[in-house]
């Protein structure tokens, strides 16, 4: 059983309490306080007996002594997986397709040619700028022999240099054109999609496909703007999916700008998926640190509420007098809870909380840890 973190509500917000952690912890409520009309030990399921001291008619409890410990509190957001990156392989030359060299789904590496056009004239007219500039380096040769015997002026030689240098430019342009043939995967990851088809034409910026990169996978949020100056990048987050499966990453971006509609902000966590096991589109609810606090970690059946509603603590203090101290559930683990708003040491109720009242003088028998 999980509890989001910073979950603080009362029956009056029922209504509107739409998370499904809060239900989850106010269902917990409600059946912890049923069972102790019955009087049900959640550890043997015998019947407990609250013993009253008829004179005094002071009752008699079970207690344990906790202790606080310094933790890292933080706020849970809803999100979902998303791609590192997504790109569009798009052509550089014009052409017709020629060949498509992966399928649907396949992994590519980067550099892998994925789409090829066909070579046209291209070769042809790389094979005559290579012709022209072995010509034009024969005659910035020959020049250079007439210049340094006084047969040519240095302006000729200059101009000899310039079409040598032009027709070296043009073979360089030439030897690019033939090349763009090949459409390539930008970085490893996945052929996802072929918009293309052998016969197509491609112009220069039309698709070929698309590649996507999984390694890392994001796992996206929208955080709201009362909680935006909370949270900071270059921290580890944990993330929790629909598939019950817990994954810690870094947050890598929190935006800068709202969200015009929402007005909230969009945040990253970057996670390790080396073997693409976490797909994208999952739901996921991310849980973003935010500061340290000081935390006890009590069996969530020692929860209880106030007259009011209010969620919290029925503990003992030094003349054996019930206090309620009202609490913030801001994390879990396994099957304890994670509150804050209690003293450093204190002395919790875990047996016959439901039958005293604040102020109320009880007597105790302190449980071992």
């Amino acid at each position: 059983m999980r509890f989001a973190p910073n979950l603080n509500f009362s029956f009056a917000d029922v209504a509107e309490s739409t998370p499904p952690t809060a239900m989850i912890v106010l269902s917990l409520l409600v059946v912890w306080m049923l069972s102790g009309f019955f009087f049900s030990d959640p550890k043997n399921n015998t019947e407990i007996s609250i013993a009253i001291d008829s004179e005094k008619n002071i009752i008699n409890v079970k207690a344990k002594q906790f202790s606080s410990e310094l933790r890292l509190s933080s706020v849970a957001i809803q999100g979902r997986t998303e791609a590192n990156r997504s790109v569009l392989i798009s052509s550089e030359t014009n052409g017709i397709v020629e060949n498509i060299l992966s399928n649907k789904g396949d992994q590519v590496k980067k550099g892998q040619i994925i789409c090829k056009l066909s070579v046209d004239s291209r070769k042809a007219k790389l094979d005559e700028a290579e012709a022209l500039m072995r010509q034009k380096e024969l005659e910035w040769e020959a020049s250079k022999v007439l210049v340094e015997k006084g047969y040519r002026s240095q302006t000729k030689a200059a101009g000899s240099k310039a079409a040598f240098d032009a027709s070296k430019a043009l073979v360089i342009q030439m030897q690019k054109e033939l090349e763009n043939i090949n459409i390539r995967a930008p970085f490893n990851g996945f052929f996802n999609d072929n918009l293309s088809e052998i016969g197509d034409f491609l112009a220069i910026g039309m698709p070929c496909g698309q590649i996507i990169d999984y390694n890392p996978i994001l796992v996206t949020g929208q955080i709201s703007e009362q909680e935006i100056k909370k949270v900071k990048t270059g921290v580890m987050a944990q993330t929790i999916l629909s598939t019950g499966e817990k994954l810690e990453g870094l947050v890598s971006y929190i935006s800068k700008t709202a969200d015009k509609k929402t007005r909230t902000f969009r945040v990253e966590v970057k996670i390790e998926n080396a073997d693409f096991k976490i797909k994208d589109g999952i739901t996921a609810e991310l849980f973003l640190p935010t500061q340290k606090v000081l935390a006890h970690l009590i069996p969530p059946s020692s929860l209880t509420l106030d007259q009011d509603g209010k969620i919290g603590i029925r503990h003992i203090d030094n003349n054996n007098k019930v206090i309620f101290s009202g609490v913030e559930i801001v994390g879990d683990k396994g099957e304890l809870v994670w509150v804050t708003g209690l003293p450093n040491k204190v002395t919790i109720i875990t047996v016959g909380q439901e039958f005293v009242m604040e102020n109320q003088t009880v007597n105790y028998t302190l449980e071992e840890s």
